[in-house]
């Protein structure tokens, strides 16, 4: 016996042949999903911008915007804002622009914008310090925003990746609503991402469906995993083997960046303290060397905190260069003497230092190995320390030298690192460097409204750094991408914040 079943099924089947074939034609079948990975060797815990710098992260991968953005020249331009105005040196408006909805579904209103604010204020210090919000106000689509002092740079800070603006109502660690051409369909802490395209997006309908951002711990698995097709672009391919993607399979595209690579020196060690040492250990940085050929071109020596293309950069500034025999006559001067394995002492203590790194900047570990090397020559003893991170280390105190990295202008100017790192008790001032006259310079640069006294004075405390060696100043690292040649649009901006957008495509 046939059931009724049996006899409607045969037909269903052929009802959805027809339906399929009227849909896709002939020789047609439906778009392949575009699904780009992104290697990094990057992990975070959070995707929360108020959290410490997670919004790097969420920026990065397409999750949340600010209300302003930084253009190619570094200068601040309107984007989850329509406008920004400067009323008077302590008041800026700020008109929200229309038609922007946040993951949840929610519209970006003046009054969500200012909840955001507010809350990130409220838990993150940098912004809080960064911001300098006294009170915000709400007229239809125009915030009002008043500075507890003159806030010359307040649109420079709006770019910064804890400015993102979020729906601040309802979120944690791994569940955050923002604006961006993404949303999150899975977020693993200190792993990877998983991103959507999200249809409502403000600035229209991505070309990608989804972008994953992949976390690779070590950097010749991330090397091969690019090689292989695993992943399909990276900015953390380490510059020794760069040269394997020189072919027509895959586009390097390099831009200059203010990331610097320096080594912090503890100005409260009894031997750091001794400025014949540090001036002996900046005698001895073979910076050309360490740049061409340790870290293949990828990089260029740094004399100061900036790079040369900017009116407040290294070019301006003096400093002795690269010059072993005058480090060695410094020591000898200084009263270290040789001893019969080379290694210099003065009153019985040997020239001995502890330099340490970390390794998710792929660079730093072979930095440290060029730089010992180099001081060895010079007559000291070097010892190195390579850790997965050194942040617990710099906030005790407790080391001799740390070679370090750090972008330095993100948001196009220079107060937010001379302030952190080079005003007495700054955020990232570990070395402890204290100068009255850099403090009073800083003090200024905070309130100077004119953009060429700005930058005389950032020289000026860049170089009473220098005169006294209290950094050593190595290289500028190029932003380099390295992606599969059928990517294209993906960002590759000097800032190091932004991620995939709209226009982000893979062709076929």
């Amino acid at each position: 016996m046939i059931s009724v079943r049996s006899r409607w099924l045969p037909s269903l089947i052929a009802a959805l042949s027809l339906a399929a074939m009227a849909i896709f034609p002939a020789g047609l079948e439906a778009d392949p999903v575009k699904e780009l990975k992104y290697g990094s060797t990057f992990e975070y815990a959070s995707l929360d911008p108020a959290d410490d710098f997670s919004g790097w992260f969420s920026m990065g991968i397409g999750l949340v915007e600010s209300l302003v953005k930084l253009d190619d020249q570094m200068r601040p331009t309107p984007w989850l804002a329509e406008s920004f105005e400067n009323v008077d040196p302590t008041t800026w408006k700020v008109t929200v622009r229309e038609n922007v909805t946040f993951h949840n579904g929610q519209p970006m209103t003046a009054q969500s914008v200012k909840d955001s604010l507010e809350r990130v204020i409220s838990l993150n210090d940098r912004a809080k310090g960064g911001l300098l919000i006294e009170s915000i106000t709400v007229d239809g689509r125009v915030l009002t925003i008043k500075t507890t002092q003159p806030h010359p740079t307040f649109p420079n800070v709006l770019c910064d990746p804890f400015s993102s603006i979020i729906f601040a109502g309802d979120l944690s660690p791994l569940k955050v609503y923002g604006t961006g051409v993404f949303k999150v369909d899975k977020f693993t802490p200190k792993g990877n991402a998983n991103m959507v395209r999200f249809d409502e997006y403000w600035g229209g309908r991505a070309k990608l469906d989804k972008f994953d951002y992949v976390y690779v711990a070590d950097s010749g698995t991330l090397t091969m995993a690019l090689q292989s097709g695993e992943i399909d672009a990276s900015g953390d391919i380490p510059g020794p083997s760069r040269d394997l993607f020189k072919n027509a399979d895959y586009i390097i595209d390099s831009v200059p960046s203010s990331r610097v690579m320096f080594l912090f020196y503890n100005l409260k060690s009894p031997l750091l303290a001794d400025d014949a040492v540090r001036r002996a250990i900046n005698l001895s940085l073979d910076k050309a060397t360490f740049c061409q050929v340790i870290l293949n071109g990828s990089c260029v020596p740094a004399t100061g905190l900036f790079p040369d293309y900017l009116p407040y950069s290294g070019s301006r500034l003096k400093a002795e260069g690269y010059d072993l025999e005058a480090a060695k006559a410094a020591l000898e001067a200084a009263g270290y003497k040789a001893g019969s394995d080379g290694v210099r002492a003065k009153d019985g203590k040997r020239l001995s230092i502890t330099i340490s790194t970390y390794t998710s900047r792929v660079e730093l570990p072979l930095l440290a190995e060029a730089v010992q090397a180099r001081l060895q020559e010079a007559g000291f003893e070097v010892k190195l320390d390579i850790m997965e991170s050194v942040e617990d280390r710099l906030q005790a105190g407790n080391f001799d030298a740390i070679i370090y990295s750090y972008v330095t202008t993100p948001l196009g100017d220079p107060q937010s690192i001379l302030e952190n790192l080079m005003r007495t008790g700054g955020a990232y001032n570990f070395g402890k460097y204290s100068d009255p006259g850099s403090d009073e310079l800083i003090d200024k640069l905070k309130v100077e409204f004119d953009q060429n006294q700005r930058y005389e004075l950032a020289v000026s405390v860049q170089q009473k750094a220098l005169d006294k060696n209290a950094f050593g100043f190595i290289g500028h690292l190029n932003r380099t991408q390295i992606t599969k040649k059928n990517v294209v649009k993906l960002s590759n901006h000097p800032s190091d914040m932004y991620g995939p957008d709209m226009d982000t495509d893979i062709t076929q």
